[in-house]
């Protein structure tokens, strides 16, 4: 858990990331298990947190064979309720990284709880207007958490893109022109290789070597890794499932 009265972290404290945002279905379990997996692959000792009631990331864990696990280590912490970061205080320092997969519901505490304790809060947001209406709840709770009790946490918004067209450009614009929280450069499309890449329990790298999947998502953990202070490394390869 990263020590908030310091504005530099040392390279060898736990990096904390929560994903999080008031609206289903805007890919924050995707970007979890999709993300974590990719840093793990870089060589980053990675554990996601699955704190959402619908267990998605366990279910896509579970999936997985003996021979070719998830890179990331998944651990089920949804039935703690916003107890969850004693558990994480316990694995603190020996990861490298920990995602927290927070439920869709800002009510919860459960988001509450992961903003104060996380050095970075992404808010997976889809452009249009009922994912950017919803995510003025995310906005709201982040900016607050940074206020008064995480000064040290960063927010970064992360477009899943989905169609163009006048109105998606107006949304793109809402989302770019936010004068609090900034948006990755990367936006993740959605892609059939995500979801497929849940049925063997994998990210993208192991349904094929080279894919418009694999490189939006590694240009997304190199940003991350960046934003965190932590060194980039070349990815390790990732044994293609047999289809």
């Amino acid at each position: 858990m990263a020590t908030k009265q310091q504005t530099q972290t040392p390279p060898s404290e736990t990096r904390i990331i929560a994903i999080y945002n008031q609206k289903g279905g805007c890919g924050k379990t995707t970007s979890a298990m999709e993300l974590g997996g990719t840093i793990a692959l870089r060589g980053y000792k990675t554990l996601i947190a699955d704190l959402d009631p619908q267990q998605t990331a366990t279910t896509w864990n579970g999936q997985a064979s003996d021979e070719q696990p998830f890179p990331a280590r998944v651990t089920n912490l949804h039935a703690m309720g916003p107890r969850f970061t004693n558990e994480i205080q316990k694995n603190v320092g020996d990861f490298d990284v920990i995602i927290l997969d927070c439920p869709p519901a800002i009510a919860s505490p459960i988001p509450w709880a992961a903003l104060q304790i996380a050095d970075l809060g992404i808010i997976p947001i889809i452009p249009v207007l009922d994912n950017v209406w919803a995510s003025k709840e995310a906005k709201e709770i982040g900016l607050r958490a940074q206020r008064e009790f995480n000064p040290s946490l960063q927010l970064r918004y992360l477009p899943s893109l989905v169609s163009r067209g006048r109105l998606f450009d107006h949304c793109m614009k809402v989302i770019s022109d936010d004068p609090d929280i900034s948006k990755f450069k990367t936006s993740i499309s959605r892609r059939n290789a995500f979801p497929e890449s849940q049925a063997y329990g994998a990210t993208v790298h192991a349904l094929a070597s080279k894919s418009l999947a694999i490189t939006e998502i590694e240009n997304l953990a190199t940003e991350v890794l960046e934003l965190l202070g932590l060194p980039q490394r070349a990815g390790q390869a990732a044994t293609r499932r047999k289809k």
